[in-house]
């Protein structure tokens, strides 16, 4: 049996990802390609990240797969539903896994999915495979775990959830052989005079931010042994002679033992790369700085999310405004920048809400910030409390769920002036300290009053 995976990212239909050009490889297929291939099976990747929709047809087209399996998430979904059309229309089985499809199971296969698999993909697509080989229909995968499907009758049966109870290393490494990673080597180069890889240590996130998705791993935290960890390293400098790493774990310092002793292995290695990395401020103390330092780190982000303890609290974040402030002082101390991930617009915001979050990014001044402004993914304990709030402006055939409005809060144009504010204090207060360019600083200060301006005739606007 022939599986064709692919991630239906395209590059060149992402204008903001075109700005930034910083991509990175789907691991989450490869490392299923890599698991399939030791299992026998017949698996080729189609990387989408620099082809295009028609050249995937092509590729569908000229082999005729069996099985198509597609990884969907928030981004892709439109591309997702025009496959599964020509999947149906082509006799090929669309087979779906990623955080969107495990969210919405019933909705997916209703629309003409064959099959989705929810939670860790390695087992499940294994089996599923394997039913099919021995003579099974996709009309009967009872009893497969994380596995959900239609009946002959059209009946949507899900298999109970089954969380991953596998060693990660008994998992091969990525498949990266089955891309071109060159592709994305050249582009970091071109761009960021960098040639940076991806990795991860750890599966899963066991705290309980109620905006983020748990759907694929649930909440759970599994890591990888740190000799296996610096192996990867080990081949991965060998072959692709990178110049950075970005260690795409969820919570990287989530164990300081585990640290402690992969930083003994990396210096005993000479590997000591340039990285970023992503952590919790309650998860950073000075001496996971100076580990991270030592290792290559020059980045860490944190998800400091708002400047109001209330919103935090509301969020489950389980982090202070002092912590994120104790957390980016050893940062800066240490010469490591720190990144903030900012969230405007959280159910129970306020304008006094929002401003303090202005006020608290000025002033601990991160040396780099992104903004996003909230919104329900299906699974999360956000969607669960705003569902009868949430706006569907179109069905679900056509919204992305990053589309999702909430009722009763603010408008997008006044987040998005909130946003703008933002970042003429965050600037203005970078330029007094360093005593230069006053028609700049003239010219931030006028920004935001205006921003002032437009935020306070927006405020009694709800949507």
């Amino acid at each position: 049996m022939k599986l064709l995976l692919t991630h239906t990212y395209f590059l060149e239909d992402d204008a903001y990802e075109k700005t930034v050009m910083k991509p990175y490889p789907p691991l989450g297929i490869l490392y299923l390609s890599a698991w399939l291939k030791q299992h026998d099976r017949n698996v080729e990747v189609f990387d989408s990240t620099f082809s295009s929709y028609d050249k995937l047809l092509e590729k569908l087209k000229q082999d005729k797969p069996d099985v198509l399996g597609i990884h969907c998430n928030l981004l892709t979904k439109y591309v997702v539903l025009k496959l599964i059309r020509y999947c149906n229309a082509n006799g090929i089985i669309a087979l779906l896994g990623g955080p969107d499809a495990s969210t919405q199971v019933e909705e997916f296969l209703t629309y003409g999915a064959d099959v989705i698999i929810s939670g860790e993909g390695e087992d499940a697509i294994l089996a599923v495979l394997t039913r099919l080989e021995e003579g099974g229909s996709v009309r009967e995968l009872h009893g497969l775990a994380n596995v959900s499907f239609r009946t002959e009758g059209g009946e949507v049966v899900q298999n109970p959830r089954a969380a991953g109870k596998r060693q990660l290393d008994e998992y091969p490494w990525p498949d990266r052989s089955a891309i071109n990673l060159n592709n994305y080597l050249d582009v970091w180069e071109k761009h960021h005079g960098q040639r940076s890889v991806s990795l991860i240590t750890a599966r899963g996130c066991a705290f309980t931010c109620k905006w983020c998705s748990h759907s694929v791993y649930g909440h759970t935290h599994r890591r990888r042994r740190p000799e296996k960890v610096v192996e990867e390293i080990r081949m991965i400098h060998k072959t692709y002679k990178p110049t950075h790493l970005w260690y795409a774990d969820d919570v990287f310092t989530a164990n300081k033992r585990w640290l402690q002793k992969f930083n003994a292995l990396m210096q005993a290695e000479n590997l000591t790369l340039p990285f970023e990395c992503i952590a919790r401020a309650d998860k950073i103390d000075e001496e996971i700085v100076l580990i991270l330092k030592d290792l290559g780190c020059y980045r860490v982000w944190f998800g400091a999310e708002s400047g109001s303890q209330k919103i935090l609290d509301a969020m489950a974040r389980g982090v202070t405004k002092q912590q994120i402030s104790d957390a980016t002082r050893w940062c800066r101390k240490h010469g490591v920048e720190s990144g903030y991930f900012v969230m405007f617009g959280y159910p129970g915001e306020e304008l006094e809400d929002i401003y303090e979050t202005i006020e608290f990014v000025e002033q601990q001044q991160p040396d780099k910030y992104l903004t996003t402004i909230a919104y329900p993914l299906r699974g999360t304990a956000l969607y669960e409390e705003a569902q009868p709030d949430i706006i569907y402006h179109n069905d679900w055939e056509s919204h992305l769920q990053r589309e999702l409005e909430i009722s009763n809060r603010y408008s997008r144009e006044l987040y998005q002036f909130a946003i703008k504010k933002l970042a003429s204090d965050y600037r203005r207060r970078q330029l007094k300290a360093q005593r230069q360019d006053l028609p700049k600083r003239i010219y931030h200060g006028l920004r935001s009053y205006y921003c002032d301006v437009n935020i306070k005739r927006l405020a009694d606007v709800r949507t």
